[in-house]
């Protein structure tokens, strides 16, 4: 087991990580991404817009048998995938330099994507994901805008994926006062995932 979790838990506190201006998806929406991937130990997992890579490293710990490709394009983020990787001690995760769409062609099959970023190739890389995820294989997409939830979900529904399902994740974390703890909401995140039949 890793020595910086050693729980078989989801949900990674995000303090663990190595941070930066770079997104990241937080250890609460995390939690609900992992559980709706439905991982198995020996899949090829594909993070598109990996940011500081706390999605690639939950999977990467769970993958023992299996690959993760942390695919990222902007230079503050690649530094620190790497350093977190290196921190968890991870030697199953591929840290691709590039936009989804160059990234993605270098990759023949896989059995799970998470799409956190697309840069705006949201279509082109569920159309990419159709083709070439495995029978039965899942891909789960994080939306922040309504436009991205909107293109996400029709998409997901017209290309013929099944089991289409959003949910809507708002957190609210408690901060400490003085005497008093005040509950502060983060930005509403919604969560897709589909599966390939």
């Amino acid at each position: 087991m890793n020595k910086k979790w050693n729980y078989s838990s989801f949900g990674i506190p995000d303090s663990y990580f190595i941070r930066g201006k770079a997104p990241m998806t937080k250890e609460e929406v995390r939690a609900v991404v992992m559980g709706k991937l439905r991982l198995q130990e020996d899949n090829i997992f594909i993070d598109v817009g990996a940011g500081t890579g706390s999605v690639s490293i939950e999977a990467a710990l769970k993958l023992s048998k299996g690959k993760v490709y942390a695919i990222e394009y902007k230079e503050e983020a690649l530094n620190l995938l790497e350093v977190n990787k290196n921190a968890f001690e991870l030697n199953n995760i591929e840290i691709l330099k590039g936009r989804g769409k160059t990234e993605l062609n270098k990759i023949e099959a896989f059995d799970r994507i998470f799409i956190g970023g697309s840069g705006g190739e949201l279509p082109w890389i569920m159309d990419h994901a159709l083709q070439h995820l495995s029978q039965e294989g899942r891909i789960v997409i994080t939306a922040v805008t309504l436009e991205t939830l909107t293109s996400a979900l029709h998409g997901l529904k017209d290309k013929g994926f099944q089991e289409v399902e959003m949910v809507s994740i708002g957190v609210s974390k408690g901060r400490s006062t003085g005497n008093y703890t005040l509950m502060e909401a983060q930005n509403t995140i919604y969560v897709l995932s589909a599966t390939k039949r």
